[in-house]
């Protein structure tokens, strides 16, 4: 499988979670117009740049916890950002990165993500 393939495979599964989330919830997906789009966009990228470059260079954990701040940055902007108040947003990270993790192709995307997340 190449890169690609497994990329696309790890953004369509954090869709689908969104998607199911949603749908628990009773919320239809709001189109956002473009220009908004692409600043909340940019926002988004260097918030996870902040959040990630702050980790301590010496944590073992330190790309499980850069690809949980991605994951929690694009459930936030997908979800909306008053989630962060909810006490269950971070039980739904938790089980959103374990599935993903679960799954051998999408485990080394995760992978590959956490490490391209402390390189950049």
């Amino acid at each position: 499988m190449t890169t690609i393939d497994s990329n696309q495979r790890l953004a369509a599964a954090v869709h689908s979670e969104v998607q199911a989330f949603r749908a628990r919830r009773g919320q239809p997906a709001a189109p956002t117009p473009a220009a908004s789009r692409s600043a909340a966009h940019s926002g988004v990228r260097a918030l996870v740049a902040q959040r990630v470059q702050a980790l301590d260079a010496d944590d073992p954990r330190r790309k499980h916890k850069a690809v949980r701040i991605f994951l929690e940055s694009v459930l936030l902007y997908e979800l909306g950002c008053q989630l962060v108040q909810d006490p269950c947003f971070a039980d739904m990270v938790d089980a959103v990165q374990g599935q993903m993790q679960g799954d051998p192709q999408l485990g080394a995307a995760l992978d590959q993500l956490g490490a391209f997340l402390l390189s950049a």
